[in-house]
């Protein structure tokens, strides 16, 4: 028992002496006493030292981006070289003398005119239909026999100007044939001609008349809808 306990004894004095200076074998190192940091110049000392897997790491990383630029940093233009702008240069001279000698074989007038506005042309509507039925009557005519170019324009612009502003919706108008006069087809021609420039204000449409009514030798004139006049109330 004796020496059982001195056994235990001396394992805890080792103990003891383990625990209290564990770093007394080492003569290189002091132990620091307790709120104190350790001396810089001791880490210092020590070289940097690279493995060999952070190196390898670098040289991949730049052999990827080798030939990478900036977003933000300049961008280098590239210059295109001289011969190109000379070819297109070239081939613009070649269009140009190409449309030119095109459009010299071509007839082509050039004019600073506006076209003519197309006159008012007789078109037979539903309303010679009427006229034809019985269902539209005329019950105004201008016989022009007998008169001069002059005299027949005269009295038809008096009398067309008089049925509209009287509200009429179509009028009779007889120039004649021509076969037995040949003052007659010029007749035809100016009153058709006049219905159609002069008269365009008043004249909706005309169309020969119905063969009961003179046929080819009288026109059949309808006119556009009078607008009525405002009449502004004074105060």
């Amino acid at each position: 028992m004796k020496k059982r306990c001195k056994k235990a004894e001396k394992k805890k004095e080792t103990a003891k002496e383990f625990a209290t200076s564990p770093f007394r074998g080492l003569k290189a190192f002091a132990v620091e006493k307790e709120g104190h940091t350790p001396v810089k110049e001791a880490m210092t000392a020590l070289p940097s030292v690279r493995t060999a897997d952070e190196s390898d790491g670098t040289d991949l990383f730049l052999r990827y981006v080798e030939g990478v630029t900036r977003l933000n940093g300049p961008v280098q233009k590239k210059t295109a070289p001289a011969r190109k702008k000379e070819d297109s240069g070239s081939l613009k001279d070649e269009d140009s003398q190409l449309f030119l000698s095109s459009l010299a074989g071509m007839d082509v007038t050039f004019r600073d005119e506006f076209p003519d506005v197309e006159p008012l042309r007789p078109v037979a509507t539903n309303r010679m239909r009427q006229v034809k039925n019985g269902t539209l009557r005329i019950d105004l005519e201008l016989d022009l026999h007998g008169l001069t170019r002059d005299e027949a324009l005269t009295s038809l612009a008096q009398f067309v100007s008089s049925a509209y502003n009287r509200g009429q919706k179509a009028i009779l108008v007889i120039t004649g044939k021509g076969n037995n006069s040949p003052a007659e087809p010029v007749l035809h021609g100016a009153v058709a001609s006049w219905l159609r420039e002069a008269g365009k204000s008043m004249v909706a449409e005309f169309a020969p008349a119905p063969r009961n009514m003179g046929g080819s030798g009288a026109f059949v004139v309808f006119f556009k809808e009078k607008k009525k006049q405002v009449i502004i109330p004074s105060r």
